[in-house]
């Protein structure tokens, strides 16, 4: 708004306009000054004709505030093909009589300008038209202004024609026409001894020879007629066509002539030609005024489509607080509309609470009033809408100033804070809590601990555990499975704790228990049936433990972070004896596994392990050699766990992709063996059981003698046995074209000195 002053206080000193203004409909305007005076023009008749969408002029009117003639030019304001509101400009009105002072003619000529009221508008004496008032009451008991009143009651009809009025014992004649498309009429007036002195003249001559020459008398009075009367009636007709014409158009005799029809042609010319000069300017005032509606008009939209576009609420209000303007999220979120709130004070519409308090908030307005500064609202702030909804919100006040700094207003911008909050309490939350079991993660442990060492929470106590075997149980059964068994970790160790106990996740598979106020013993205790809840619990059969370690400081001059080493050292001596049993048996429970789920695949296990045998024997190895052979290729598959049974047992052919997850087999067998170390010996043969001798096989494509020689002898095991066992994609073969296809591959796919022992050895 402080542009839209600025901008308009420049436009009407430019076009010589006193000021501009803007009116509703309802006639309530604002006067784009400094002042932002406001009045109503809703009585006003050029109010009423813009209203109805055509342009309009007021009459003169007498400023109560200056006792100033001004002249008021209105136009109508559109929106969206409808009328809205009508903006109009005042000007000086003394520029008409600037006008008509500069018409005269000899001594008592002048011209001057009435309304349809019968008011004087123009006239070379300025002060006649301000005091006229008096006038109008001494017509009542004036004779001669009762004269006056009659011809100015004449005027009024909007007639062109003339009278006589005697006024101070001087008789006057008056010759007057209106002006077409205004409120005006305009007159000339001439002492009648000054206008018909040569008539009388001439009257004279003729009485002198009338009797003697009759048709001089007839020349005489067609010359009079000629000279004086047509002249007349046609001067008359001229200003009756301008009223239409807006143009007057004398024919050029009378303005050469040097008496007095020659000077009231001129005298009339010049008045009539200055009015339509006047005129012409004034429309071209009125074109000025209806590009500055279109500014405003072109303005007002860009800010309402900006302030409805906005995702905020805004909400603007007059200096006392009370609303004016909300946009549509505004309404949404306060419940009130535009046109209910408008007028009202602002905490009625925008009504807030702390959310924790209950108590009503201080008005942000009124906060902007006394500092003049940008405010925001207070944290935890809550927002009743008209129908009792609680919305949480967020916001930022600012003052209204005009261009001198004084402030008009306030306007306030604020959204639903729900989801941010909720976002907020969600990250919140994530920042202090482990997201798979639920339990508090390291930044909060690291802060607790801080926290609670202080002489106050001793004997203070930590517990660490370490779950065994997760990566195993990942590699054979998979992550979900994994993360499962660290949910049930969790929980159990949850569940055995107290309520004062501080549990946290730190690590992929290490939790710590912070106990304040307890002992070395009381914490033995506590892990102790946390140990005895585990050996009650299982997971589809997986073995489920965990290794702990705990330590207690009882002075504050320990270091705390040497009582957490202390803890941590325990639980790692325990988990060097714990885990290698819990990895055995789960490697146990990984085969028996795989074998139930897959009959084909325990029976294909057991016949390579025991055609290894039989190769090895063959090979003269020992016993403990004999044994590893046979052990290896019972385990060969066991990377196979991980892989769905659907692919196992497929009845087509395997597609690329399809290949390539299976082939994956031999490194998920590699991680399971080698991590328990009664079997890390063959995770080797294992993870080479499916390289070639040429180097063309997987995983890493190793050759020849660089193949372990016991994963040589899986290979051909492995190969022989799938020959001839029963296969859903495809017929057995006989042990002698099974024999001819490994001595076909001799030297490509196999070692060729171990065909040539196993088939030897086979046909004895």
């Amino acid at each position: 708004m402080k542009e839209k002053t600025a901008f308009f206080e420049a436009e009407a000193k430019r076009t010589g306009y006193l000021a501009f203004a803007f009116a509703d409909k309802n006639g309530d305007a604002i006067v784009f000054n400094a002042k932002r005076e406001t009045t109503n023009i809703s009585s006003r008749d050029y109010f009423q004709t813009a209203l109805n969408g055509e342009p309009a002029v007021s009459d003169l009117i007498i400023s109560s505030a200056t006792r100033e003639l001004v002249l008021i030019f209105a136009a109508p304001v559109y929106k969206q093909g409808a009328v809205v509101g009508v903006i109009y400009g005042r000007r000086n009105g003394h520029a008409l009589s600037e006008i008509i002072s500069e018409v005269s003619y000899k001594q008592t000529g002048y011209a001057y300008m009435v309304n349809n009221q019968g008011v004087t508008v123009a006239h070379k004496n300025t002060d006649l038209v301000l005091a006229q008032d008096n006038d109008i009451e001494n017509m009542k008991t004036d004779e001669s202004l009762r004269e006056l009143g009659e011809l100015t009651k004449s005027m009024t009809t909007r007639a062109v024609g003339s009278g006589t009025y005697t006024y101070n014992g001087v008789k006057k004649i008056v010759g007057y026409a209106p002006i077409a498309d205004t409120q005006w009429i305009v007159a000339y007036g001439l002492e009648e001894a000054e206008a018909l002195g040569n008539v009388r003249t001439l009257s004279k001559m003729l009485w002198v020879f009338v009797l003697g020459a009759g048709v001089i008398g007839v020349v005489i009075t067609y010359i009079v007629s000629a000279r004086i009367s047509d002249p007349l009636i046609k001067i008359c007709k001229e200003m009756e066509d301008y009223s239409n014409n807006i143009s007057i158009s004398l024919p050029q005799r009378y303005l050469e002539r040097n008496d007095e029809i020659g000077i009231l042609s001129k005298g009339i010319t010049l008045m009539l030609n200055h009015i339509s000069s006047y005129i012409s300017k004034l429309k071209e005032k009125n074109r000025e005024l209806l590009n500055a509606k279109e500014v405003i008009n072109s303005e007002r939209l860009l800010f309402e489509t900006t302030l409805h576009s906005l995702g905020d609420g805004v909400i603007s209000t007059d200096q006392n607080g009370n609303v004016q303007i909300m946009n549509e999220v505004a309404e949404n979120l306060t419940g009130w509309t535009s046109n209910d709130a408008h007028g009202l004070p602002f905490e009625t519409v925008f009504n807030i609470i702390n959310e924790f308090t209950r108590e009503k908030c201080p008005s942000p307005i009124k906060k902007s009033f006394e500092n003049g500064k940008i405010n925001e609202l207070d944290d935890y702030t809550v927002l009743i809408s008209k129908n009792g909804d609680e919305i949480p919100i967020e916001d930022s006040t600012a003052p209204i100033l005009d261009s001198e700094g004084n402030i008009t207003g306030a306007v306030i911008v604020f959204r639903d804070y729900t989801d941010k909050k909720q976002k907020q309490a969600e990250i919140s939350y994530l920042s202090y809590h482990d997201p798979l079991t639920g339990l508090y993660n390291r930044h909060f442990f690291e802060e607790e601990l801080k926290r609670l060492d202080t002489k106050h929470y001793l004997p203070l106590s930590l517990a660490m555990f370490d779950v065994n075997g997760l990566k195993l149980t990942n590699d054979a059964f998979g992550h979900q499975m994994g993360d499962k068994l660290l949910q049930i970790v969790a929980e159990t160790i949850k569940n055995s704790c107290r309520e004062d106990d501080i549990l946290s996740r730190i690590g992929g598979d290490e939790f710590v228990v912070l106990l304040p106020k307890t002992s070395y013993i009381e914490t033995e205790t506590i892990v102790k049936r946390i140990y005895r809840k585990f050996e009650q619990i299982s997971l589809n059969e997986i073995v489920i433990s965990v290794s702990a370690g705990w330590e207690t400081k009882n002075s504050n001059e320990q270091n705390i972070m040497e009582i957490y080493a202390k803890a941590e050292e325990s639980m790692y001596r325990k988990k060097l004896i714990e885990s290698q049993s819990m990895r055995n048996k789960t490697i146990q429970v990984i085969l028996k596994t795989l074998n139930e789920t897959n009959q084909r695949e325990r029976i294909h296990s057991e016949n390579v392990s025991k055609i290894s045998r039989e190769i090895g024997e063959a090979l003269n190895f020992d016993q403990e050699l004999l044994h590893e052979v046979e052990m290896a290729g019972l385990l060969h598959d066991i990377g196979k766990i991980a892989i769905d049974n659907n692919l196992l047992n497929k009845p087509d052919k395997l597609t690329n992709s399809e290949y390539e997850v299976v082939k994956r087999h031999t490194e998920i067998g590699y991680y399971i063996l080698k991590s328990a170390d009664a079997y890390s010996s063959i995770s080797d043969y294992v993870l080479a059981h499916h390289e070639r001798w040429d180097g063309a096989g997987y995983p890493r494509g190793i050759k020849g003698k660089e193949i372990p020689l016991v994963a040589r002898i899986i290979t051909i095991a492995d190969a022989y046995e799938a020959m001839t066992a029963e296969r859903t994609y495809r017929k057995t073969i006989s042990k002698e074209d099974a024999f001819n296809e490994l001595r076909r591959c001799a030297g490509t796919q196999f070692d060729p000195d171990i065909i040539r022992v196993f088939c030897e050895d086979a046909e004895i």
